[in-house]
């Protein structure tokens, strides 16, 4: 393969200057493969039957796509025997990122320390992602031991992320004082 690449290099004025017989298109076309219509109809259609499947599930499964009406609200939650322990299990973490949170503010405002912001800044992705969580993740899951437990599972680790952020900042102001 390398020679004839060689040869081809070296006589590449040869070879640029012959033009293609009259008809190559054709000749080559006919050597295809028939394709049908039909096919490239039916690839078509079925295409876009997945494609409204898919936004049809989407839209009603995705918050914000299609409401729960009131009474269906109210119908699940008088059935969910756990909702009582998941609303205190939420209002407790909740207290206690909130406390976390208000020190590493007071913290920050008292030494404005290099990295203290980028800190802070990154405390308050976790507080979106828990946004995110009670608004998207929360409502789907199921109303038992299982989902207080997936509960509990995302918010101690984001008490446990928050208080590293914490320490972290505490560290960082320490030094700053030391020098």
């Amino acid at each position: 393969m390398d020679k004839l690449k060689n040869f081809i290099d070296t006589n590449r004025e040869a070879f640029e200057d012959d033009l293609l017989p009259e008809g190559h298109f054709d000749r080559f076309e006919k050597k295809l493969p028939k394709t049908g219509k039909k096919h490239f109809k039916l690839y078509s259609l079925v295409a876009f039957a997945a494609a409204a499947s898919i936004a049809l599930l989407f839209l009603f499964r995705m918050p914000g796509g299609t409401p729960v009406p009131e009474t269906r609200k109210a119908s699940v939650q008088k059935a969910c025997s756990n909702q009582e322990e998941i609303n205190e299990l939420q209002i407790y973490y909740k207290m206690q990122i909130g406390e976390i949170m208000a020190q590493m503010e007071s913290l920050y405002k008292k030494e404005q320390t290099p990295g203290g912001a980028e800190l802070l800044q990154e405390s308050k992705k976790i507080l979106k992602d828990n946004y995110m969580f009670e608004e998207t993740i929360l409502p789907t899951l199921p109303c038992s031991n299982d989902g207080l437990f997936a509960m509990n599972q995302h918010y101690s680790a984001s008490v446990e992320s928050l208080n590293i952020m914490l320490k972290q900042m505490e560290i960082v102001v320490n030094d700053n004082e030391i020098k």
